[in-house]
């Protein structure tokens, strides 16, 4: 289940569709006439005794979220009115959306393809959204024959498989065909699940093992939630594959930066 943080967030960003600045309260947040479970929630992850105070340190928490990402919170708060202002009305749309379609197995397609829009806010080289169903290169030939030009012997997509265990394709633009490292981005359409997240990488890393170029550890497994992942939501042990959500989305604040030390 989504943390009270990301329930927060989400019901600010719906709010901010409607209204591009507005001020909320309890009232705003109650299901009914008297209760209000997700502040009551937020207070007690918080650790505060107000509503007040669980939404000044709700928001602090979400900047440094962001920070860490390399972007930043798409609202202003100013804590002294209560009030919220849209920064990146495009990213909380975005989000509004993706919430919309989280868990439906039908719309997985769309959330791939919605993912692969937004990674060139944060990317630089070549996406590539491979996963089934295809647009274009329905036949096995034709996807294999695609996957040759960015480094694949052509045996991805064998038998009754429909993708090679792929949904996108990120090759980062450093070194040359076949000896391009690539990031491959598995698309979740649902909330962090890290069985879900071990089955679904398989697959495409023994696709991995028909590159050409590369062996299969030097590329990047990632899995991408339609969710909010934070390090307190992940178990202690390491991981085989990078855990993304949906602010891994978020536009990036600096492209490059250099540091000399």
């Amino acid at each position: 289940m989504p943390r009270p943080l990301f329930e927060f967030f989400e019901a600010v960003v719906d709010e901010l569709c409607t209204a591009p600045s507005r001020v909320l309260t309890r009232t705003d947040l109650e299901v009914d006439d008297t209760q209000a479970p997700l502040l009551d929630d937020l207070k007690r992850e918080m650790n505060t005794s107000s509503t007040e105070a669980a939404v000044e340190a709700a928001v602090q928490r979400l900047r440094e979220h962001f920070a860490g990402k390399g972007s930043a919170l798409p609202f202003d708060y100013d804590a002294s009115t209560g009030r919220f202002t849209t920064r990146d009305v495009d990213f909380l749309n975005f989000v509004r959306e993706m919430r919309q379609i989280r868990s439906l197995p039908k719309k997985s397609r769309d959330f791939e393809c919605h993912v692969a829009d937004r990674l060139q806010h944060r990317a630089t080289g070549t996406i590539h959204r491979v996963g089934h169903p295809q647009d274009t290169l329905k036949r096995a030939t034709a996807f294999n024959q695609h996957l040759k030009t960015l480094g694949f012997r052509g045996a991805v997509r064998v038998g009754k498989d429909k993708d090679g265990g792929f949904d996108i394709l990120w090759l980062l633009p450093i070194g040359t065909i076949p000896h391009r490292p690539i990031v491959s981005v598995q698309c979740k359409n649902g909330e962090f699940n890290i069985g879900e997240a071990d089955k679904s990488i398989s697959a495409g890393l023994r696709s991995f093992s028909d590159h050409r170029g590369l062996l299969p550890d030097i590329h990047v497994p990632c899995v991408l939630f339609n969710d909010y992942i934070s390090p307190e939501g992940l178990t202690p042990k390491q991981l085989n594959f990078v855990p993304l959500g949906l602010t891994d989305l978020s536009p990036m604040t600096q492209m490059m930066a250099i540091t000399y030390i």
